[in-house]
């Protein structure tokens, strides 16, 4: 027997010709590099076998970074001999029968490519038992062939032992990372897989090392204080609908990353990139410019809704519609953080309009309030900026205002060749403009918000040509400026449209807009209480 079946048959074809059909060890060793990209990649397979085996425990052990072993016990259901020797085989699946199961797979694996993939490119070993059997079985496969099979002792559940990944394709361990950076992987991995199913019970050890000791959850906001720390945990808010539910957290928590982005759609973890563009959505206007939110994100759909034969790896799904669920993730995303508007993440104890009213100016550049016995200090190019943004983003469309004088607007030479392709929607903004010579237009109107005309022509300009949020661009450049003094009729009209905003506490970029200061606080730093 050879260790390492040949790659190309030894005997001459007589077929001359250049397409040929692969010997089945190739194409074999072929399937294996897409299914198993890295030792991660196994681990994942084989505790979700073990998850759709109804494990209420998963132990996996990994040395080398999982290259030199991986060992994964679960207490499922387990298997009797005749079906260990089959799971080994290409496409070999107790999940699916029919073409038309793949419409209605709700099982984390279905394909019955992994036990054979990993197999064909290490030394594996699958020691079961069923439940009720009164002995189990052992299979053994090296690069693909079994070498030995017949009864062994185990209890209840399975074992799979996987030494030497890659054993057989050197070019792919040469792609691996570093030890340390392929256990990190496996980490992450059984990381996401416990966040997946609070109620089962994961450990992970690295080279006899504890890493992951995660005892089965009564809930999702447990597990997650078990993975990421109990402080995370607490703040998170809870999502109130019953098609995407979970945490995400407040406007006062946010990351440099999106570290803490976690996304299961019908139990099966999926590439958090597939929904980042939502949640970046819901929380567009609410944090500073390179901060994340938390969120860990449970789409319920029915299994026709969702296909899960996109990718090898099953780390994707495609959903019916496009992505027609996206909507509803923004919708409840923003519906739950919306109680966070009023202290962006403190109390949410409003502002009462009643009591709200102006002090003066300071600087030109806050307006000083008072409500009750607190003291509002607001930043009004802030206020200001939320409140056209919110209005923008119900209705873009503006009434043009004849200016007192025209107004001669210099275009950006990359920017210059398109306007004229933009006139419809600038018009619709509220824009009326014409020619003046190279490179320039003459803008004699505006939206009656606007505040700078050709700061505000410039900004809808640059954001129709790249795509940006147009609402944003006019807000800040529509806006009152800092260092511009207001009357005390003004300042009383910008309060009470600020205080009806949604997300009062924070400007479109995400900056804080209002400092409020009880009157106790003051009393006591002048030793008065």
């Amino acid at each position: 027997m050879r260790l390492f079946p040949l790659l190309v048959a030894e005997e001459a074809s007589d077929y001359a010709g250049l397409v040929r059909v692969l010997p089945p060890e190739v194409a074999h060793r072929i399937a294996a590099g897409e299914v198993i990209e890295r030792p991660a990649s196994a681990v994942k397979e084989l505790v979700e076998n073990s998850l759709d085996a109804g494990a209420s425990r998963v132990e996996v052990e990994i040395e080398g970074g999982g290259v030199t072993l991986i060992r994964i016990r679960d207490d499922g259901s387990g298997m009797s001999f005749e079906d260990a020797e089959r799971a080994i085989q290409r496409h070999a699946t107790s999940k699916i029968q029919t073409a038309d199961d793949l419409a209605r797979v709700v099982s984390l694996g279905f394909r019955g490519e992994a036990l054979h993939a990993i197999g064909a490119v290490s030394s594996l070993t699958l020691t079961t038992q069923s439940v009720g059997a009164t002995t189990g079985s052992l299979v053994r496969v090296f690069a693909g062939e079994m070498v030995e099979s017949g009864p062994a002792a185990h209890p209840v559940g399975t074992t799979v032992g996987v030494r030497d990944l890659f054993l057989n394709l050197p070019v792919r361990r040469g792609f691996l990372g570093t030890e340390r950076a392929e256990a990190n992987a496996v980490t992450s991995v059984v990381g996401a897989l416990a966040l997946s199913r609070p109620e089962v019970g994961f450990s992970l050890r690295s080279n006899g090392r504890g890493v992951l000791a995660l005892p089965a959850a009564v809930d999702l906001r447990e597990r997650i204080s078990q993975v990421h720390g109990l402080p995370l945990a607490r703040s998170l808010v809870a999502l109130g609908d019953s098609v995407v539910w979970g945490f995400v957290s407040p406007l006062s928590v946010s990351f440099p990353t999106r570290r803490y982005v976690h996304v299961a759609v019908n139990g099966r973890v999926v590439e958090a990139d597939s929904f980042a563009p939502a949640i970046a959505r819901a929380y567009a206007d609410l944090l500073p410019k390179g901060r994340h939110p938390a969120a860990f994100l449970r789409l319920e759909l029915g299994p026709g809704e969702v296909d899960v034969n996109v990718h090898p790896a099953k780390s994707a799904v495609r959903l019916r519609g496009g992505r027609s669920a996206y909507p509803l993730v923004v919708g409840t995303i923003r519906a739950a953080i919306a109680p966070d508007r009023d202290c962006g993440g403190g109390s949410t104890e409003g502002f009462d309009l009643a009591d709200l009213s102006p002090i003066g100016q300071f600087a030109g550049r806050c307006i000083i309030a008072q409500e009750a016995e607190d003291l509002i200090i607001l930043d009004q190019h802030g206020a200001h900026e939320r409140i056209l943004y919110e209005r923008l983003q119900k209705d873009p469309r503006g009434e043009p205002v004849e200016l007192a004088g025209p107004v001669v607007v210099r275009l950006p030479e990359d920017l210059a060749p398109e306007v004229w392709s933009m006139e419809a929607e600038l018009r619709a903004l509220g824009f009326a403009f014409e020619p003046f010579g190279e490179g320039a237009v003459r803008v004699h109107a505006a939206p009656e918000t606007t505040a700078d005309p050709e700061a505000a022509f410039l900004a809808a300009v640059g954001a129709i040509a790249g795509g940006e949020d147009l609402a944003k661009a006019l807000a800040c450049k529509g806006s009152t400026r800092f260092g511009e003094i207001l009357t005390r009729e003004e300042m009383t009209a910008l309060l009470k449209e600020w205080a009806a905003c949604e997300f009062r506490m924070i400007c479109p970029h995400g900056r804080p807009i209002v400092k409020r200061i009880a009157l106790a606080d003051l009393l006591r730093e002048f030793g008065r209480i």
